[in-house]
């Protein structure tokens, strides 16, 4: 496998990834649900905007801002767990944050020196 395919198969899997947790979450929230001392409001806060961030991570274009997004997410869901009493969920947002991060600087860092990502044109990304 190329490394340009295995950087696509991990943007791809780990969209998936959050997009269904992102699901279930949603779910839960509508259902009132949430996660320790959390109410189904504050998941839905942050499954909804999490969601479409990932799946925006698709698109080069906004991969940067998407990635930002996500990182505010779990930045948060991580302040939320930690006050909730949760010592390991914060590490899970954190392996979350640096995927993310790793996945735009990886994508960056094959591009041609001089060539940027061209805003006109949605093209899906590596």
């Amino acid at each position: 496998m190329s490394d340009v395919w295995a950087l696509r198969a991990l943007r791809w899997a780990y969209v998936a990834f959050i997009a269904a947790a992102s699901g279930v979450a949603i779910a839960q929230g509508l259902r009132g649900v949430g996660e320790a001392a959390h109410s189904g409001h504050v998941v839905l806060a942050l499954a909804i905007p999490e969601l479409i961030a990932a799946l925006l991570f698709l698109v080069e274009p906004l991969e940067v801002l998407s990635a930002a997004a996500l990182v505010l997410i779990y930045l948060a869901a991580a302040a939320l767990s930690l006050a909730g009493g949760d010592l390991l969920a914060p590490l899970r947002f954190l392996y979350f944050a640096a995927t993310a991060i790793a996945v735009i600087v990886l994508h960056r860092a094959r591009r041609p020196a001089g060539r940027a990502a061209q805003p006109a044109t949605i093209t899906p990304a590596a």
